[in-house]
């Protein structure tokens, strides 16, 4: 996968930061591995690397050592030592291979896999570099055994595999400045579980870490051994980098204890994954070769709408329309999803993504219940395709490699109601995608997403889109067909129009539900308004006893209402149902388009006259929505609904000394130890605190990007401000 560097920089300043501000004591860090990457897979190569604190102007030499368990007691499994020179306290250029033919430098050849005196290239035990920035330290723990390494100790001992089990890291300072000062770590060497995907653009990387922290899972923000960067600059030796990642994913490594084969589990995300790709080559590339890309344990997400934001140009109305789409997943065999249909104007077909593209379109979510394509307009298709089983042909490193078949096409076919095929044609499977608005010439190419016209020139009439995958080969590949209703410049299917202008937050009364009829804007299974009351059709609607307004009754099992509602601010929102049955078990469901979903469980209120306020939390995207009322049970009146944004209280922040101010009115509360001054200090503190922050404090005023959620970027971006 891609590897994110502002991140990096930012946490080694921040330690750097933090050491000299605390206390008033120097103290030696362990940076990396960082708290978020202390679980690895077994037998996996890792760097030990920590800011030197600032003041310190001879570092002196530093010892890294590694032992079995808990505490740093007993004799280490792995010891390492620089030897720099005693006059700098640093590292002389003249230790380093410089020349090493099987890296390249991005800048720098300041690493520890380059430390080559004493001793020699090969070995293990001399792999720590000291500069007046940093220290770090390479430790190898069997993945490269057999990459330019004696893997033997400073004794010539071969040395043990690190398998399964906890570990301890202790760094020390030997010499100079450092002399003394030690600190440790403990990490976990086993088993993973990994959110796989490019971490690119940044509303994927935000989406994309979102899940995983959300999940427990591993994401990889930390350089892997071969992949060192500091400050923009670093060195890339890919027979070393290549095989950690891939053991991450699955590790096929012999002796491992635990993290075998069988049991690697993983989640990828089929979006923009380029040919080029460290997700392509290397992470879904080992899920092919190891035969897990067909497993259970690897699970396959997607956008619904195929972005992790997708912003368009309605054509209804010609307003600028932007909205999170919903992480979707592939049932176990499906290897097909469709994400939306664009509608777009007449010889517009180019299926190139372009967020900021202002030509006006209309957008159907939901291509898989049927499209309706009007007179003047193109139909473009998109959707997500999963990786198949195929041979790999390896890479350079022998754990990468480029799969010999993939989904690369979609045959269409538009067949009449006569069952003849009138249309037929094939969509390439490499969706093109603008992610740069300063850079519209460079198109990146998506390998499992595809995009295409359908249809064009087709007669009016009522059609069956039939869809299937092909391979390479351009044999039918399973778990890919689709067949779709698709209506050209007929009548067609009727869509619910607004009754009122239903505002959240704000009431709803359920009598007032849309315009359309029967299946459009409600179903009821009797004839009739059987109240005869406030409207006349076949919703059954009566006065409330003692209230004296209309309310909703007569409800049969299955019976639905639908509403247009304008939610004017995304957020959490409690919702309140004032409902009345005399019996027990009867439920509601709550669904919004671009919202989640909401079970009311309606109480036995002792009669139908009898009624009970019921409240159920959801969660509301900004925007225009449909929400649709399902009942479940006979015998069941509602009256009313209400939505109450929830507000939460502002706290003051572990470790603040008071509430968090917004010190210049935008909104947004920077001075986040709430201090009166925005500083470093509360830099440090939301990094510290940023999983607390998200948990206990109003989402909105820590979101410093906007984004709508509390992530990493944040933190950048306020670090960029001070």
């Amino acid at each position: 996968m891609t590897r994110s560097r502002l991140p990096l920089v930012v946490l080694m300043i921040l330690g750097a930061w933090f050491i000299i501000h605390t206390a008033g004591a120097v103290s030696l860090t362990i940076d990396y591995p960082s708290p978020n990457e202390t679980t690895m897979a077994e037998m996996r190569d890792f760097y030990v690397t920590g800011a030197i604190p600032a003041g310190i102007t001879t570092p002196g030499d530093v010892r890294i050592e590694v032992f079995s368990g808990a505490s740093a007691v007993g004799t280490p499994v792995r010891t390492l030592e620089s030897h720099v020179d005693p006059l700098t306290g640093t590292t002389p250029l003249s230790a380093i291979a410089a020349d090493y033919p099987n890296g390249s430098a991005k800048g720098t050849v300041m690493v520890p896999d380059l430390v080559s005196e004493p001793g020699g290239l090969l070995e293990t035990w001399n792999k720590v570099i000291v500069t007046p920035e940093y220290y770090s330290g390479l430790v190898l723990g069997g993945a490269t055994k057999q990459f330019d390494t004696t893997y033997t100790d400073r004794d010539g001992r071969p040395l043990h595999d690190l398998v399964a089990g906890e570990f301890t890291i202790r760094v020390t300072g030997l010499s100079g400045d450092l002399h003394g000062l030690t600190a440790e770590k403990q990490i976990t060497l086993g088993k993973t579980h990994a959110a796989l995907g490019r971490f690119s653009p940044p509303a994927q990387v935000n989406r994309l870490t979102a899940f995983a922290r959300e999940n427990g899972y591993r994401t990889y923000i930390d350089s892997f051994p071969g992949y060192f960067f500091w400050n923009n600059t670093g060195y890339v030796i890919p027979g070393r980098w290549v095989r950690n990642n891939a053991i991450e994913v699955v590790n096929d490594c012999p002796g491992t204890t635990v993290d075998t084969v069988g049991a690697a589990e993983n989640d990828l995300f089929l979006y923009n994954i380029r040919n080029t790709s460290a997700t392509y080559t290397i992470e879904t590339s080992t899920l092919i070769r190891t035969g897990m890309v067909d497993s259970p344990q690897t699970v396959y997400h997607y956008y619904t709408a195929g972005e992790p934001v997708y912003t368009y140009t309605a054509r209804e109305n010609g307003s600028r329309v932007s909205f999170n789409s919903t992480l979707s997943t592939l049932a176990h065999g499906d290897r097909l999803a469709l994400t939306r249909a664009e509608l777009r104007m007449e010889n517009d077909s180019d299926p190139i993504v372009d967020l900021a593209d202002t030509t006006q379109k209309r957008l159907d979510l939901l291509p898989g219940d049927g499209i309706d394509v009007e007179s003047d307009e193109t139909c473009l298709l998109y959707g997500v395709v999963a990786p198949i089983p195929a041979p790999v042909v390896p890479g350079p490193s022998g754990k990468d490699g480029t799969p010999t078949n993939r989904i690369a096409s979609i045959e269409w076919t538009l067949v009449d109601a006569g069952g003849a095929a009138v249309a037929n044609s094939t969509i390439p499977v490499e969706l093109g995608r603008r992610t740069d608005p300063a850079k519209p010439s460079e198109i990146t190419t998506s390998l499992y997403e595809f995009g295409g016209a359908i249809g064009t020139g087709t007669p009016p009439g009522r059609y069956t889109l039939s869809i299937k995958g092909l391979d390479e080969t351009g044999t039918a590949v399973d778990g890919t067909t689709e067949e779709v209703p698709l209506c050209i410049d007929a009548t067609p299917t009727p869509t619910p129009e607004p009754n009122t202008n239903h505002l959240v937050s704000g009431r709803i009364e359920v009598e007032d539900y849309d315009l359309g009829g029967e299946g459009v804007a409600y179903h009821d299974t009797t004839a009739g308004n059987e109240g005869g009351v406030y409207r006349q059709d076949d919703v059954d609607i009566e006065m409330t006893g003692g209230e004296k307004t209309p309310n909703v009754g007569w409800v049969r099992d299955g019976e639905w209402l639908c509403y247009t509602t304008n939610v004017t601010q995304s957020g959490n929102y409690t919702v309140t149902a004032r409902v009345a049955s005399p019996h027990s078990g009867r439920q509601i469901t709550l669904s919004v388009a671009g919202g989640d979903t909401a079970s009311i469980a309606v109480p036995d209120t002792g009669s139908f006259a009898t009624f009970a306020n019921v409240t159920v939390p959801i969660h509301l995207t900004a925007g225009t929505h449909s929400l649709v009322l399902t009942f479940f049970g006979d015998g069941q009146n509602i009256d009313w609904l209400t939505f109450t944004q929830e507000t939460v209280p502002i706290k003051i922040v572990p470790g603040g000394s008071g509430i968090p101010l917004d010190l210049n009115g935008d909104g947004w509360y920077e001075d986040v130890n709430g201090n009166g001054v925005f500083d470093f200090h509360d830099v440090v503190l939301f990094f510290n605190q940023m999983d607390w922050i998200e948990a206990n404090e109003p989402v909105a005023g820590f979101d410093f990007n906007g984004n709508g959620r509390i992530d990493f970027n944040d933190i950048v971006t306020v670090f960029n401000e001070v």
